[in-house]
C-alpha cells in the first residue's frame, strides 16, 4: 500500500507558518540598542580624551617662558582636526540611535494598544454576568496577570525612550557644542580671578570689566578662543 504524500498545494501553507518564526521582532531592537548604546559611550570617552588634551595644552602654556600666539594657533588647529573627526563620527551614532528610537517608539505603540485593550477587556467582563463561568473566571484571571505586565514593560520601554531622546538631542547640538566640551575652562577661570585681583588695584569696581574686554581683544587680535586670551594676558602681567 502506497503512503499518501503531501500535495504540493499543502506544502507552501506550511512554509508559510514558518515565516514569522524567522523574523523576530524583539531581538533585533535590543541588538540595535545595545549597539547604539556602546557607539554613544566610546564617542563620549573620545570627547572626555579631547577635553583632556586641551587641558594639558593649557598647563603646557602657564609654563612656558615665552607664549608665541602662533604656536597656540597652530596646536588649536590640530585639536580642531580631532574635533571634525568627532564630529563626522558622531553622525553615524546620531543615525544609530534615531533607528533604535523609531524601532523601540514602534514597540511602545504596539504595548499601549495592547495594554489598552486588555484594560477595556477585563473592564466589560467585570460588567458582565456570564463572567462566573469557567472560561470566564479564567479569562479574567488572564487578563488580571497581564495587564500589570504590560504595564511594566511599558515603563521600561516609555524609559528607555526617554534616555536615547536626551542621547539624540546631545548628538544634534555636537556640532554647536563641541568646542565648549571639549575646552577645558577650570585654568582660565583661576587665572582670570588673579587678573581681577591684579586690576582691582587700578580700575577698582570696574576691574572685571576691563579684563574682559583685554582678553576679548586679544582673543579678536590673535585669533584664538578667550581661555587662550585670558592665559596670554596673564602671563604678560607676570612677566612685568
Amino acid at each position: 500500500m502506497v503512503t499518501p504524500q503531501p500535495s504540493q498545494e499543502e506544502q507552501p501553507a506550511k512554509e508559510e507558518n514558518v515565516k514569522p518564526v524567522e523574523e523576530p521582532v524583539q531581538q533585533p531592537v535590543g541588538d540595535d540598542l545595545d549597539a547604539a548604546l556602546k557607539m554613544y559611550e566610546e564617542l563620549m570617552r573620545e570627547v572626555e580624551r579631547l577635553r583632556g588634551l586641551d587641558r594639558n595644552f593649557m598647563l603646557y602654556c602657564i609654563k612656558m617662558e615665552e607664549l608665541r600666539p602662533q604656536l597656540v594657533r597652530n596646536i588649536l588647529g590640530r585639536l580642531a582636526e580631532k574635533r571634525n573627526a568627532l564630529l563626522e563620527k558622531s553622525e553615524e551614532v546620531l543615525e544609530r540611535l534615531k533607528a533604535a528610537r523609531e524601532a523601540i517608539g514602534s514597540e511602545f505603540a504596539q504595548v499601549e494598544e495592547e495594554l489598552i485593550w486588555s484594560s477595556i477587556e477585563l473592564n466589560t467582563m467585570q460588567l458582565e454576568k456570564d463572567t462566573d463561568s469557567d472560561k470566564g473566571v479564567g479569562l479574567r484571571e488572564e487578563l488580571e496577570a497581564k495587564i500589570p505586565a504590560l504595564r511594566k514593560k511599558l515603563a521600561s520601554l516609555r524609559n528607555r525612550l526617554k534616555m536615547i531622546e536626551e542621547m539624540v538631542k546631545q548628538l544634534s547640538d555636537l556640532p554647536r557644542n563641541i568646542a565648549d566640551m571639549t575646552t577645558n575652562k577650570e585654568e582660565p577661570a583661576k587665572l582670570f580671578e588673579e587678573i581681577k585681583k591684579k586690576y582691582m588695584l587700578s580700575y577698582g569696581q570696574r576691574a572685571e570689566a576691563v579684563a574682559r574686554a583685554e582678553v576679548e581683544k586679544i582673543a579678536q587680535q590673535e585669533s584664538i578662543p578667550r581661555e587662550y586670551a585670558v592665559i596670554i594676558l596673564w602671563k604678560s602681567m607676570s612677566n612685568r
